[in-house]
């Protein structure tokens, strides 16, 4: 509603949020609501802590996940803009980078994890996500100012448990499959040439294009450690391969 509008009414309205109006000239102290741009108004979700919270976690889950599954680029450019979009949130915050730094640290720990047997990195891992979900703003222990911005002990819990879950199946299980050999496509090696790894007498193992794969020799009964040999064809998951003259 504009003044003029309000004008226009004057010989009809006696209250104006429940104070009288002496005269249409006190129309002129009347402060109207102004409309907040849109731009405005994404800048100030942004600063929400819970928002800023799981943007920046989701940035560097997605980082993560392109580390791993190089070549999909889908995850790296979702994880890079919700990491820009974090920061920028997290700057209008009162942040504490400490807190942010132990997220980082578990994120990184969280990885190193799938790659090392034993629990020692996860655990580890858990405890400084935790913390610094719990330090990177106002602590859930500590006396909030007027100001005092602070995450819901729960959402810290259920992010952090997913957070494990994510590195515990998705990742692990992505690591594992780069690291298994292809079953498909051996008749690709036929002409490669490599070493034997482990005496083939007749079968053993043969060391081809940087990995190790089952082989058994043909045309005679063993050879030796060392020795080059040249794939000549596939049986299953077995190269069939002849010493190099």
């Amino acid at each position: 509603m504009t003044r003029q509008h309000l004008r226009l009414s004057w010989g009809s309205l006696l209250l104006l949020g429940g104070l009288p109006l002496a005269s249409p000239a006190d129309l002129n102290q009347i402060v109207l609501p102004t409309p907040v741009p849109l731009f405005d108004q994404f800048l100030a979700l942004l600063a929400n802590p819970n928002v800023a919270y799981f943007l920046f976690v989701l940035g560097l889950l997605g980082l993560v996940a392109e580390l791993v599954t190089a070549g999909t680029v889908f995850p790296g450019v979702l994880g890079a803009i919700c990491m820009i979009l974090a920061l920028v949130g997290l700057g209008s915050l009162p942040t504490n980078w400490g807190g942010a730094a132990l997220i980082f640290a578990g994120i990184v720990m969280f990885l190193l994890d799938v790659k090392v047997s034993g629990w020692g990195l996860s655990i580890g891992a858990l405890i400084a996500f935790g913390l610094g979900s719990l330090l990177i703003f106002t602590p859930p222990w500590a006396a909030a100012a007027e100001t005092g911005l602070r995450l819901n002990p729960w959402t810290i819990v259920g992010t952090t448990a997913g957070v494990g879950a994510f590195f515990l199946l998705g990742v692990s299980a992505a690591i594992k499959a780069h690291l298994i050999p292809p079953v498909m496509g051996r008749h690709l090696l036929i002409g490669k040439t490599g070493t034997v790894k482990h005496d083939l007498q007749p079968t053993g193992v043969v060391h081809l294009e940087g990995e190790e794969w089952s082989a058994r020799v043909v045309g005679q009964a063993e050879i030796g450690q060392g020795t080059a040999v040249r794939v000549i064809g596939a049986e299953g998951l077995t190269l069939k391969v002849e010493p190099i003259p």
